[in-house]
């Protein structure tokens, strides 16, 4: 494989251009420029060049040293690629937009906050969603927006995407040091003077309610809740769809394997059904999460497409970009057996979950209708 990079003129940015492998094409393609942002925070662009098969990429450093660093974890990358289980993406529902439909009507604004008007489209979405859960039975929960360090150490999204997560850290409760902050002639506080809290924003909202029920005997249960999530996004690919912080609604139902693979069918036929309704565009696809350590690549993401663990409901955008808006997925056993949660037999119980991320509705809702309220569509005028 050759690498190799050079000064790109008045520009700030180094270059790697990487030539790929004959064997890196489709999934594999897909994936690995979906992970070479991850490779280091000097990255801050991904480009692939189909004319030469290579992959070229922007990185902001001049030191050499780092250099080979990254280029030698892309090669890492590529080699793990090669040998990785990527099966094929099907398409389970799909509703394609009508050419003449092929120009954004109400383009996004550049805004820092949303207005009224957003706030509604995402309260009414939120209330259709609410109304769902509703029909399944499920409680209301609204929890707090902190993970413990047990429930994380429980649930393990940490280890498994160390890359998304916010750690809490804190100014101890130390009268000298408080004194010095305070008197300080600095604007800031010196990184070093916070401690670690142990705890974590929460990256999705589903875990409290295995918590609430950890170590307990149960026959079946449906949870919905709302709350603020966080993840460290690379910041160079935040947009409408993709935010480091963000509202998420969730559904959580466990119970026996066929009560849960019932639930997150019926639940994803309905949403499905709205998502038409509101003239929305898009499908239904076999998803992965996105597992970065190469040994994961090589088995989670290939275990979880062959057993169609995971579901995403895709909205496609009039430029023809894909962006999740909602994801329906089976856990199997795992999360239930970590939070001790078990049948009256002591079997662990399954558990499934459909997550929807309220931003994004919101933001393909407003290129379909913009901020109008009489351009929305009925159900939403009628929440």
């Amino acid at each position: 494989m050759t690498m190799f990079s050079d000064q790109i003129p008045n520009a700030t940015f180094t270059q790697i251009k990487s030539a790929l492998p004959s064997g890196i094409k489709n999934g594999r393609l897909s994936e690995l420029l979906e992970r070479i942002p991850y490779v280091s925070e000097s990255v801050k662009s991904v480009r692939y060049l189909e004319s030469e098969h290579c992959a070229l990429l922007d990185i902001e450093t001049a030191d050499l040293s780092e250099r080979k660093k990254i280029s030698a974890d892309l090669e890492e990358l590529i080699e793990a690629l090669l040998v990785s289980k990527i099966s094929p993406q099907k398409i389970l529902k799909t509703q394609l937009r009508p050419k003449a439909d092929a120009c954004a009507i109400h383009p996004e604004k550049s805004a820092s906050y949303y207005d009224a008007s957003d706030v509604l489209l995402i309260d009414a979405i939120d209330r259709l969603l609410l109304a769902i859960a509703g029909r399944h039975g499920a409680h209301v929960r609204e929890y707090a927006s902190i993970y413990t360090a047990e429930i994380m150490e429980r649930n393990g999204y940490h280890k498994n995407f160390p890359q998304n997560v916010y750690g809490v850290t804190q100014i101890p409760h130390n009268y000298a040091l408080i004194k010095d902050i305070r008197e300080s002639k600095s604007s800031s506080i010196a990184p070093d003077l916070f401690q670690n809290h142990g705890a974590f924003l929460q990256p999705c909202v589903c875990y409290h309610c295995y918590a609430e029920i950890q170590q307990t005997r149960q026959s079946q249960a449906v949870f919905t809740m709302k709350g603020r999530c966080f993840r460290h996004e690379i910041q160079w690919r935040l947009d409408r769809f993709r935010r480091n912080e963000f509202t998420m609604r969730e559904i959580v139902f466990m119970g026996s394997a066929a009560f849960v693979e019932e639930k997150r069918l019926e639940i994803m036929e309905e949403i499905w059904g709205l998502f038409c309704e509101l003239g929305l565009y898009g499908q239904i696809v076999t998803a992965r999460d996105p597992f970065f350590h190469y040994d994961d690549m090589k088995t989670k993401g290939a275990i979880q497409l062959m057993a169609d663990a995971k579901y995403e409901l895709e909205f496609i955008s009039v430029n023809g970009d894909s962006s999740s808006i909602a994801s329906f997925n089976n856990c199997q056993d795992t999360l239930c057996e970590k939070f001790e949660i078990t049948n009256d037999e002591n079997h662990w119980l399954h558990s499934g979950c459909v997550a929807f991320g309220l931003d994004r509705w919101r933001a393909a809702l407003y290129e379909q209708y913009g901020s109008d309220v009489d351009n929305w569509p009925d159900q939403l005028k009628d929440c």
